[in-house]
């Protein structure tokens, strides 16, 4: 009888053996071939931490508009009363709440600003949950602060010292900033 079966070499032998009897390592990276897909997928990598690019420009956005309508109202605050809805001239003690109010703002604002750039230095290192931790907390007093706002505006009306289109604008301004900061809230995670 003759045997038709392939002759191995000592090293193809080796290598056979070597490869039917080894695991792959556990860290291997799988490769998915897809335009939609990361092509570099590991199972042992964490997904990249951090707000997405909408958070951080919302919450810019935020922090400038804030601040920048302060210094607006600390400044100028008869150019700012229109913007409010109120109407001019102001008194001494008017213009001294504007003013007020104005600071109150620019604190706000740079507060969103500054938590979020402290953030981002953090990112990656150690202290990472405490940079977010910064801007959550700035969020929640954006969040708060408007949520007076409107109890302010709503008590004002309801004791006819405001008319609709004034508290209107008001009340609508603080609800806007209030939602976009719970909105905010959910980007950054819970």
């Amino acid at each position: 009888m003759i045997d038709h079966s392939p002759q191995l070499s000592q090293t193809q032998h080796q290598k056979l053996n070597f490869a039917l009897t080894t695991k792959p390592p556990k860290t291997a990276k799988m490769s998915v071939s897809s335009p939609l897909l990361n092509t570099n997928i590991n199972p042992t990598t964490k997904a990249p931490s951090g707000p997405s690019p909408l958070a951080k420009t919302i919450l810019s956005l935020m922090g400038f508009t804030r601040a920048a309508f302060g210094l607006t109202c600390l400044l100028v605050p008869t150019f700012a009363l229109p913007l409010l809805g109120l109407t001019s001239p102001l008194s001494p003690a008017g213009s001294i709440i504007t003013r007020m109010f104005g600071v109150r703002e620019i604190i706000v604002g740079e507060l969103l600003l500054l938590a979020e750039r402290s953030a981002s230095s953090k990112r990656g290192t150690a202290a990472q949950d405490s940079g977010d931790g910064e801007v959550k907390r700035a969020i929640w007093l954006n969040v708060g602060t408007d949520g007076l706002d409107i109890l302010a505006v709503g008590l004002a009306l309801g004791q006819g010292m405001l008319d609709w289109g004034t508290a209107g604008r008001l009340g609508g301004t603080a609800v806007l900033y209030a939602g976009m900061g719970v909105g905010l809230r959910w980007l950054y995670g819970k």
